[in-house]
């Protein structure tokens, strides 16, 4: 967990009355989102509702700071932590309660889950990321006694005094259950402190829990990202409608590493040493966002059978399974959480297809909101399709002065996307070779465009042309003072 601001977002839109004050008047209920990256070492969305700009603010206040204070006890990344102190010295006297209640939760769901679930699968990640710069798997000694290794106790907490023994000095990784447990506290503190916020979801890559109302004064819609094509454009597999609930989402899409060719997952089973990779997505509904990510987490590893089991286990809970060949295992309340009429992609006979791996962090530090578009012209300069427009204040959209004169936005009705956790700042989209209409585009040199401009800030539009179609070709967009560039392919289609 890393906690550097490197982007903020803020935006404000309006939303409905609220019952009228002393005065008549009944205040406008309005929205207000902000967006920072670098935080926990990914990305965080905070939205209010709320009438008073100032709770708002507030708001956004009391959850950095609530954010900060709790890495600084559960991150493993900071030396100076309670739980880097904890397995670096042996032992604390005096922990914090937050402390003992994460360890004493990962030991619960350890034993819950038949070890499948654990705080020492960073053992494993070090192994296996040693082994893959040598370009091969780990030798099988060495796989085993880790395995083994970490199959044993690596902290004792004595009851009665609440001293903590560290019984390894091997790293001991929180981060999983940890950010949901952080998120949990964030919510519990907002409810608390701020009677006058009707409502808010927070956002720490993918990882959401949310309470209130909405904007729209009903509940929080939340998409899902397909595993199977996760661009941050692209068709959801599913959208959920949710209230005072918390969701999270697993899978190997987002990160990995690669042998001889080979991509293998992040995600390990503790029991075997191995990567998994026969459940590709799982997201998980629970009351609470530690007891979603501990079972998002757990049933990547599980047999689906398995995991439905063990999430009968936990009150309030259900989940989605996406199996490696494309089969959705639902337990039996998933459903009623569903959004009916999903959209499906359209199907054309596209001739080649596009990727986009874009990063909108900027080169000039600037905390005003950025608004970003990213779309592909023809040579001629005619607008072929917008892949992305980011950002919801309409004075300052004409700001992208380029993408402005085209004007197509295209905007989904979607509150958050709960989806594997990436790094911050990197986002991608796809492009399906289709235009605006939905009709194939012939084989040819076309331009992709991004562009961020900034209140009172730094302003970039670049683009690079490419020949698609017929063969492979890769371009990349260099970096400027609002972004830090893009890398685009594009390949012939499969039909």
């Amino acid at each position: 967990m890393k906690l550097a601001t490197a982007l903020v977002i803020c935006s404000t839109a309006f939303s409905a009355p609220v019952p009228a004050t002393d005065s008549g008047v009944a205040p406008t209920v309005r929205t207000f989102s902000f967006h920072h990256d670098g935080v926990l070492g990914t990305s965080v969305d905070l939205t209010f509702v709320t009438a008073s700009p100032s709770t708002a603010a507030a708001a956004e206040r009391i959850a950095l700071a609530e954010i900060e204070r709790l890495r600084r006890v559960l991150s493993s990344w900071d030396s100076l932590s309670e739980v880097s102190r904890l397995f670096a010295q042996g032992t604390l006297d005096r922990p914090s309660p937050e402390l003992i209640a994460v360890l004493n939760q990962y030991a619960d769901w350890s034993q819950r889950s038949g070890h499948a679930y654990s705080a020492r699968v960073g053992e494993l990640t070090l192994l296996w990321q040693q082994a893959a710069a040598q370009g091969h798997a780990p030798d099988s000694a060495a796989l085993a006694r880790t395995v083994a290794a970490i199959a044993r106790p690596a902290w004792r907490i004595d009851t009665a005094s609440g001293r903590i023994t560290a019984l390894t000095n091997r790293r001991v990784d929180l981060n999983s259950l940890g950010k949901g447990f952080i998120i949990d506290r964030v919510i519990a503190t907002l409810r608390d402190s701020l009677p006058a916020l009707g409502g808010a979801l927070i956002n720490v890559g993918g990882d959401i829990h949310v309470f209130g109302t909405a904007p729209t004064g009903g509940p929080w819609r939340v998409a899902v990202a397909n595993p199977r094509n996760h661009a941050d454009n692209a068709v959801p597999l599913t959208r959920l409608a949710l209230r005072d609930l918390a969701v999270s989402s697993s899978g190997d899409y987002e990160r990995g590493f690669t042998i001889a060719g080979h991509h293998y997952s992040h995600i390990f089973d503790p029991r075997t040493g191995y990567p998994v990779d026969h459940v590709i997505g799982v997201t998980v509904i629970a009351p609470d966002n530690a007891t979603a990510n501990a079972l998002a987490t757990t049933l990547s590893v599980l047999s689906p059978p398995a995991g439905i089991r063990l999430v009968e286990t936990a009150p309030g809970a259900e989940a989605l399974l996406v199996t490696d060949d494309g089969t959705s295992v639902r337990t039996p309340g998933f459903a009623a959480y569903e959004i009916p009429g999903t959209p499906r992609p359209v199907s054309a006979a596209a001739a080649f297809t596009a990727a986009l791996a874009i990063d909108v962090t900027p080169t000039e530090r600037n905390r005003h909101p950025p608004y970003v578009a990213v779309w592909i012209t023809d040579t001629a300069g005619h607008e072929l399709r917008t892949l992305a427009f980011w950002g919801d204040k309409p004075k300052y959209q004409p700001e992208l002065t380029h993408w402005w004169a085209i004007n197509y936005a295209n905007v989904e009705l979607i509150d958050a996307v709960t989806r594997a956790t990436r790094p911050a700042g990197k986002y991608t989209l796809d492009w399906d070779g289709l235009n605006q209409s939905g009709a194939a585009v012939a084989p040819g040199r076309y331009v992709f465009w991004l562009e961020v401009a900034f209140e009172d800030g730094p302003h970039s539009a670049k683009s690079v042309t490419l020949t698609c179609g017929a063969a492979h070709a890769d371009g990349v967009i260099p970096s400027a003072s609002a972004f830090a560039g893009a890398a685009i392919s594009c390949d012939p289609a499969k039909h």
